[in-house]
């Protein structure tokens, strides 16, 4: 299971220095590795948001773990850290930037789809609180159902009246039956897709 690794990095029995990221910086880490092949410690950190000493941590956490490992040109993922990441990639397909300003919850956006995750949705309610813990403003629920994105509960056309513009970004994740989005609001891009992450791990 995806968590149990994210979890794993994070556990309060490591002996070392303690952990001031969270399951979305062990999350991203996994994404951003996987997709470019390679990064340096000061690009990782700047692409988490972790200052020198916190991704260094991260990155000794993630080596014990078997995930990772150093190289000329950077940190790059073992054998086992490809399989943790395609697992991953199977629930988190998609992850990117959108335009939904139009939603009022941040000048910029963040969505992220989440596979068959219907069943673990209620009203959205833990998405937006797990998106709001990180510092987004909030985040937007929506499940894939019948065709078209609906709001829990309610079953409401989420596309319908909602801005057209976000809906067909959203739409080239290329959804399928009881997929899961949220898309997640904030004053920046990066707090925006901290959210939107944070969120996500709630559906996995």
């Amino acid at each position: 299971m995806p968590l149990e690794v994210l979890r794993e990095v994070l556990s309060s029995e490591y002996r070392g220095p303690r952990a001031v990221f969270s399951e979305v910086h062990v999350l991203k880490s996994l994404m951003v590795l996987g997709t470019m092949g390679s990064a340096g410690r000061g690009r990782l950190g700047s692409l988490l948001d972790l200052g020198q000493g916190e991704v260094r941590t991260l990155i000794r956490r993630l080596q014990d773990k078997g995930l990772i490992m150093v190289k000329a040109d950077g940190c790059r993922l073992t054998a086992k850290g490809e399989r943790e990441y395609r697992e991953l990639a199977k629930v988190i397909p998609w992850s990117s930037a959108v335009p939904g300003s139009a939603l009022l919850i941040g000048e910029e956006c963040w969505a992220v789809l989440a596979k068959r995750a219907k069943a673990r949705v209620r009203f959205g309610i833990e998405q937006r609180d797990a998106a709001v813990r990180v510092g987004a403003n909030g985040a937007f629920t929506a499940v894939f159902s019948s065709g078209v994105f609906r709001t829990p509960g309610e079953g409401k056309d989420s596309e319908k009246d909602g801005p057209k513009a976000l809906w067909s970004a959203v739409r080239k994740a290329v959804p399928g039956e009881g997929d899961v989005v949220v898309i997640s609001g904030a004053r920046d891009k990066a707090t925006a897709e901290a959210g939107a992450l944070a969120a996500a791990l709630t559906l996995i």
